[in-house]
């Protein structure tokens, strides 16, 4: 049975639907029907159909006949949370000697919707540092990462994510159009990174080359990243060969693209 929450914050409606999904792993039987998985949770038999009618519309149970069973979109998640570790645990080494070696604040970032989402940051151990918290998140057409991370997408995909909507200007050099964010990733395309010059906050520099996987997919974006005093123009081919050789071993260590 369902053990009520007392907790003012506890959201019941949640808790219940999570009830739900573990009854699928609490009892060896792949598919579950709905009288089953009522008596097994003692609850409302109306309220358990409302919740794994709504689990079904979003892929994360789906029903033959009268039988429910986990969904693909659990799997996709699971695959995720595997994937972004992995990548976690092969790209953490690779990125602290960047951070070593050049004094910045180092980040790896994922797509998020339509964010890029920071999964790792390596601080700069300088005072005067930039530095993001992880699970903060920039928008793609501002931020370096995301700038890398478009540029390895296609048009459609690009126009799927950026094209529908205004695009905000964080600063006085961000760009507005889509039009010219299309001529920017040619650009990214051609020298293998990405740059944001004071696009996404006045005062910060950020460098950034995409991780691909098989096919040459991106699965994430590196940068590195620290105040306009420190990261000048003259420095800024430098950091971006240096991103890049970063994101090609990261790719082999994955067995991604090369």
């Amino acid at each position: 049975m369902v053990t009520p929450k007392k907790d003012v914050y506890y959201i019941e409606v949640v808790g219940k639907t999570l009830d739900v999904l573990e009854a699928f792993v609490q009892v060896p039987l792949r598919q579950r029907t709905l009288s089953e998985l009522t008596l097994q949770l003692q609850m409302n038999k109306n309220a358990v159909f409302r919740i794994l009618y709504s689990l079904a519309s979003h892929g994360y149970i789906t029903k033959d006949g009268s039988k429910y069973e986990l969904g693909p979109k659990l799997v996709e998640l699971s695959n995720a949370r595997l994937r972004n570790t992995d990548l976690l645990s092969v790209a953490s080494p690779v990125l602290q000697s960047l951070r070593d070696e050049f004094g910045e604040t180092v980040n790896l970032g994922t797509l998020d919707g339509d964010l890029i989402r920071y999964i790792g940051v390596w601080e700069s151990h300088d005072r005067l540092r930039l530095a993001e918290r992880v699970g903060a998140s920039d928008m793609l057409h501002s931020s370096a990462l995301g700038k890398a991370y478009l540029a390895q997408l296609s048009p459609e995909e690009v126009r799927s994510l950026v094209g529908g909507r205004k695009l905000p200007a964080l600063t006085t050099h961000t760009i507005t159009s889509l039009s010219a964010l299309k001529a920017e990733l040619e650009k990214v395309r051609e020298r293998g990174y990405a740059v944001d010059h004071e696009e996404g906050m006045i005062g910060a520099v950020c460098i950034a080359s995409a991780i691909l996987e098989r096919p040459g997919k991106p699965v994430a974006a590196l940068s590195i990243s620290g105040p306009a005093v420190r990261v000048t123009t003259d420095r800024i081919v430098e950091l971006g060969q240096a991103v890049k050789a970063a994101a090609a071993e990261i790719e082999k260590g994955t067995g991604g693209s090369t």
